[in-house]
């Protein structure tokens, strides 16, 4: 049995993926969204269109959404932040919890009603448990990480089939 703190909510290949209408079932008006390899590939400044029509379709769904990231690169993340017209939290130190009740704050909101999609599984699901929200698990756009995600990811390989055993899908995978 995998650690509570280590199971996500759901599973999505990508965000684009995740069927918007499932997550108001849930009654989930806001969304902690990572930056790098779940909303846009790792180091890019380019924003996918995939990424923008998500935003837009939670938008125009009343759901609120900010963006979460450990990035110090704090310019690249206030211009994606700004291109899709969303708050940014930089310097997150994920999965400590302070930038959570950060973003929390911002989204004005129950954590009940909130959830966290990334594609980290030590960083944004870990993070997103122990604060009490719930959290979708994205495969990354990339294979490119910054050095410590990499050794990190040779231990969620070994972990994310058994996660996939335990969790609803919210996509194709």
């Amino acid at each position: 049995m995998l650690s509570r703190y280590l199971r996500p909510f759901g599973y999505a290949v990508c965000i684009s993926d995740i069927d918007v209408s499932r997550l108001l079932s849930y009654n989930i008006r806001g969304i902690i969204l990572d930056i790098d390899n779940t909303i846009i590939p790792w180091g890019s400044w380019e924003i996918p269109e995939a990424t923008r029509e998500f935003i837009k379709k939670l938008k125009n769904l009343g759901i609120k959404c900010c963006l979460l990231s450990n990035t110090d690169k704090k310019d690249r993340a206030v211009f994606i932040g700004r291109e899709l017209g969303l708050p940014v939290i930089t310097n997150a130190f994920k999965p400590l919890p302070f930038g959570f009740f950060k973003a929390i704050n911002i989204l004005g909101l129950r954590r009940q009603e909130i959830l966290s999609i990334g594609d980290q599984l030590f960083m944004d699901v870990f993070g997103s448990n122990i604060v009490g929200i719930r959290s979708i698990l994205v495969k990354p756009l990339t294979d490119r990480d910054f050095i410590t995600t990499r050794v990190l990811r040779l231990f969620e390989r070994r972990l994310i089939p058994k996660v996939l055993k335990e969790v609803e899908y919210f996509g194709d995978i």
